[in-house]
């Protein structure tokens, strides 16, 4: 960590800020990754196992990044022999 965060951390620790976790800030909502394209991605998975990556996201017209995100990191599945398995 540089000097110049250090003494800003500890300026505003000095002011009074007692947690170390962020302050949330607006942004951008979520609009891909939600809970309804999560069990409509594990809805489809289940339905037909050879489905591909690809249509999945022009299914919910989203990105194949998000797509993939879905199902690798929250849905957790995987492919063995050309399949989708949990």
């Amino acid at each position: 960590m540089s000097k110049q965060m250090v003494r800003r951390r500890c300026r505003t620790f000095s002011d009074g800020r007692q947690q170390l976790e962020d302050i949330p800030r607006a942004g951008r909502m979520r609009t891909a990754t939600t809970d309804a394209n999560v069990g409509k991605v594990d809805d489809m998975f289940r339905a037909n196992r050879l489905i591909t990556i690809d249509e999945v996201a022009e299914e919910l017209g989203i990105s194949h990044e998000r797509a993939q995100n879905i199902t690798h990191d929250i849905i957790r599945y995987r492919k063995v022999s050309a399949r989708w398995v949990p």
